[in-house]
């Protein structure tokens, strides 16, 4: 669930980032995201503050490059459906050759839309949690880092999502796992989508104790 709460807060922001310094990308998908970060409807996303996010050195932690940029999104009115349709009919017109690498199709773009208009609401929710005054997903990459031992990098983060497609890792301790913070987001999460995460309960169980995932 560490993982989720981090997922939620770079996969939502990198899904759909609009920077042209932003490498490897086609000109016409540069062309595409820069256009989303002009365009002043994308302000629910905050795209500005991904700079220093997406252009960080190999060595610089992203915890308060992540937690400034939560600060902005969680701080103004969520995306409209109409305002997300946008964002991904512009994104799915301009970056095909970068979608198509990934299996997605223009003929997917219907489809798209509706699973982002129909997920948002709920990541956006678990990205602007809060214990007390903190950013539930920074106090959680805050903890990561600590546990991690060095600076939690955009390199790193990825080293451990990846580690994570093994249900029996146990590298992030339960210090980090078993929060209230991961508590709200699994509840959140899975009021909202009944049985999405059953595939966590076990993992979460064993590590949290068998009332961790009780409402």
């Amino acid at each position: 669930m560490t993982r989720m709460l981090i997922l939620a807060a770079l996969a939502a922001a990198l899904g759909v980032s609009a920077q042209s310094t932003t490498t490897g990308l086609s000109s016409e998908c540069t062309s595409a995201l820069a256009q989303i970060a002009l365009n002043s409807s994308s302000a629910c996303l905050s795209p500005s503050s991904l700079i220093p996010i997406l252009t960080s050195s190999s060595n610089t932690s992203i915890v308060d490059s992540v937690d400034s940029w939560l600060t902005n999104v969680c701080g103004v009115a969520a995306c409209t459906n109409d305002t997300l349709s946008a964002i991904v009919t512009n994104v799915t017109a301009g970056c095909g050759t970068e979608l198509s690498a990934l299996g997605f199709s223009s003929t997917d773009t219907a489809t798209l839309i509706s699973t982002v208009q129909e997920f948002y609401p709920t990541v956006r929710q678990v990205v602007c949690l809060k214990d007390g005054n903190t950013n539930c997903v920074t106090e959680t990459l805050t903890n990561l880092q600590d546990a991690v031992g060095s600076n939690l990098t955009l390199t790193n983060i990825a080293g451990l999502v990846a580690s994570g497609n093994d249900t029996n890792d146990t590298s992030i301790p339960s210090s980090v796992t078993c929060s209230n913070c991961t508590k709200a987001a699994y509840n959140t999460v899975n009021t909202d989508f009944p049985g999405l995460l059953d595939s966590e309960n076990s993992t979460l169980q064993d590590q949290c104790g068998s009332s961790f995932t009780g409402q």
